[in-house]
């Protein structure tokens, strides 16, 4: 059977009105050259940061079974308008428009990364989400993934902001695994190199205002701000491949992986910049960290946070 056209045509992104959106402007890749991520972010923007993203939306689609969503909408039932908060490389909002043809996706970002080509109902626009919002209260789902130090205080820039630009019966859904790890079973001593970064990766993120523990708190956050409904779930991501289990052991090897290419980039901007570390001083410290990763008598694992909430009807 040939898909239907929705679901395989890709058009520019300024080829489509905006529909009385108003966003800060739009992006164009021919214009990226000339753009300059927001100095509020402190982390790369390069090419294999891109690439090493992309990734990791593959590891988490497999953790969540190949759903891009928990929210209960369906094709069925599908949402009308979406918002993609810190869309990234655009991956998820892509393929939200491949499964929901007849929705709106709309993907932000502080930078114009995304393809140029991309299903006909995929809008993306550079905006500081940080900032006020300034477009309609009528979003039927507003997404976030991977979001970590990203905001200073998530509760009211992003989850009562998106509370405010939700219609009645909208959902939110946050995708968010915090810095620290866990273990179950005793295995990880208290100087294991990951543990010890993720610790200093907290506190220099206090040091940057920016908040790197969001994933347990969610839940109430959501509730607080008004949300009711909330659902809680999480999913194990395995630090290398220690499990047992042949689906945990390769989703552990892959994010090992992802580990490894990122760990430079998590640590380079934060610690020079807030603690006044040479690019030397930092990779050095990074020996253990990466070294430890490849320790599989450490059962060690972050876990993925994945919290929904819908906002009433009467509010």
């Amino acid at each position: 059977m040939t898909p239907p056209e929705s679901l395989t045509m890709s058009f520019p992104s300024g080829d489509r009105p905006l529909d009385n959106y108003q966003f800060t402007f739009e992006s164009y890749l021919t214009d990226s050259d000339r753009i300059e991520a927001d100095v509020s972010y402190h982390f790369p923007n390069d090419v294999s940061e891109n690439e090493r993203v992309e990734e990791q939306y593959e590891i988490l689609k497999m953790v969540m079974d190949g759903r891009l969503h928990l929210a209960p909408f369906s094709r069925d039932h599908p949402p009308r308008k979406v918002l993609d908060i810190a869309t990234g490389t655009g991956n998820w909002a892509i393929e939200m428009g491949d499964l929901y043809p007849e929705a709106e996706i709309i993907g932000t970002d502080l930078s114009p990364i995304q393809p140029s080509f991309v299903p006909p109902n995929v809008r993306f626009f550079v905006e500081d989400s940080s900032d006020d919002w300034d477009y309609p209260s009528e979003f039927d789902f507003i997404h976030t993934r991977m979001t970590i130090s990203c905001w200073s205080d998530m509760k009211t820039q992003i989850i009562q902001r998106a509370f405010d630009h939700l219609r009645p019966g909208g959902w939110l859904e946050c995708q968010e695994a915090p810095a620290t790890i866990d273990c179950d079973d005793g295995t990880m001593p208290d100087d294991y190199a990951w543990l010890r970064w993720s610790l200093d990766f907290q506190a220099v993120s206090r040091l940057a205002n920016r908040q790197s523990e969001i994933g347990p708190y969610l839940k109430d956050w959501m509730r607080e701000v008004g949300f009711v409904d909330v659902q809680e779930v999480t999913f194990k991501l395995p630090l290398n491949g220690w499990p047992k289990d042949p689906r945990l052991k390769h989703i552990g090897m892959l994010w090992q992986r992802n580990l490894l290419e990122g760990v430079s980039a998590f640590s380079l901007g934060m610690f020079h910049r807030f603690m006044g570390k040479s690019v030397e001083e930092i990779e050095l410290s990074l020996v253990d960290v990466r070294k430890c990763l490849f320790d599989r008598s450490v059962h060690a694992y972050h876990r993925l946070y994945v919290v929904f909430g819908r906002k009433p009807e009467t509010a």
